[in-house]
């Protein structure tokens, strides 16, 4: 193949469970893919000679970024973990998976037929993963992996006979688009509108699993965790973006006799971050005091701080569901703006919780738990 360069129409990328002989499943809605290889080397010296006495070839960490935007199409969390028992965060993180990516020639329009160079990368896992929705844009999932094994079929030096040809043949047709409603989702796919009849949950939030639900300091969001238009033409709350995020701090678990780690465990507690930022029209509204704004008595027991639990959950028109629980507490809100430049003051929400966040997806291929059963999962009443 003797390719000029290599651009969007000429790359996919594809995902499959570890130790699945089958095809890859290809990414749908792929922004961009970038892989790091680095090899860890340790120096030995000796005492009477300056040169180095060996150089030790460690075990090779391979890291894999990948970015997609919000399309109807399973996001890549859900394709990396498609062997979970469970859509949470617990049970995904155990997953492996087998990253792909083929390139083909850059006179084609699309990646078709037998791909000329494929690279895979198998044993990875999931080390990151962030959602944002912001006002302007589109909805969009990075993803991080980390493994120890990446293989090119073309790699002239390869003599290893235990070393397999990966293949990762063109998946697309030209005529590729959004299979999810609204498309590939924007600003108007948040969905705040919600079902009354779902009930509420143990903090008293609406329990519907298919609205968004925000905590109750962001100004402008109800007692029961909603966002309404009071007038009929705009919300009380005026969001610019939410973002959730996490990272899984892997660690690599070794043992005698084996050079690569046998666990890449992740690193409990994990913090999971949902950041809310709101155009200001009244300002934080968040009081703080070191008495506690909620304390109700005097006596030495009677302290309530100044913040509660939340609940958050966020959905999307083209099938995206997450959950973070119901211990979400504001760890930082911030009034920014409003110069003499003739900017708006915005305000940013900051909340923390570990371990929880549930995602799950209308086209999730998990068959370990349906769609049809989500309430299960995004929701404690």
């Amino acid at each position: 193949m003797a390719n000029n360069r290599i651009y969007y129409a000429t790359h996919q990328v594809g995902l499959k469970a570890d130790g699945d002989a089958g095809d890859f499943t290809e990414v749908h809605g792929a922004q961009s893919v970038g892989m790091t290889t680095n090899f860890n080397l340790e120096q030995v010296f000796e005492l009477g000679q300056l040169a180095i006495y060996e150089n030790i070839e460690g075990t090779p960490d391979v890291s894999v970024d990948l970015q997609k935007v919000l399309d109807g199409y399973p996001p890549i969390f859900l394709l990396a973990t498609v062997g979970a028992t469970y859509p949470t965060l617990a049970s995904r993180s155990t997953q492996k998976c087998v990253f792909g990516l083929s390139i083909f020639s850059d006179e084609l329009e699309y990646a078709t037929g037998a791909a000329p160079s494929v690279v895979e990368c198998s044993g990875m896992y999931i080390n990151s993963v962030s959602y944002t929705f912001p006002v302007e844009g589109n909805f969009t999932e990075d993803v991080s992996l980390v493994g120890n094994n990446k293989v090119w079929a073309n790699d002239s030096r390869i003599i290893n006979p235990n070393i397999g040809t990966p293949t990762f043949d063109g998946a697309f047709t030209g005529t590729d688009s959004p299979i999810g409603l609204g498309g590939v989702n924007r600003r108007e796919n948040i969905l705040f509108e919600y079902d009354a009849g779902e009930g509420l949950d143990t903090l008293g939030r609406v329990a519907d699993y298919d609205a968004t639900i925000l905590p109750v300091e962001v100004h402008g969001i109800t007692t029961s965790g909603t966002n309404e238009q009071t007038d009929g033409q705009k919300y009380d709350a005026h969001i610019q973006s939410i973002s959730v995020s996490f990272d899984l701090g892997r660690e690599d678990l070794n043992e005698l006799g084996k050079r690569t780690p046998y666990y890449r465990a992740p690193t409990y507690p994990i913090e999971v971050t949902c950041a809310i930022e709101t155009i200001s029209t009244s300002g934080d509204m968040v009081s703080g005091t070191e008495e506690g704004i909620l304390t109700t008595g005097t006596g030495a027991c009677d302290d309530a701080g100044n913040l509660s639990d939340n609940t958050i959950r966020i959905a999307t028109c083209e099938g995206t569901r997450i959950y973070l629980g119901l211990r979400n507490k504001l760890s930082s809100v911030s009034y920014t703006g409003g110069d003499a430049g003739g900017g708006n003051v915005a305000t940013t929400y900051n909340y923390t919780n570990f371990n929880i966040c549930t995602v799950m997806h209308s086209g999730d291929p998990n068959t370990n738990f349906t769609w049809s059963n989500r309430a299960t999962y995004l929701r404690d009443v």
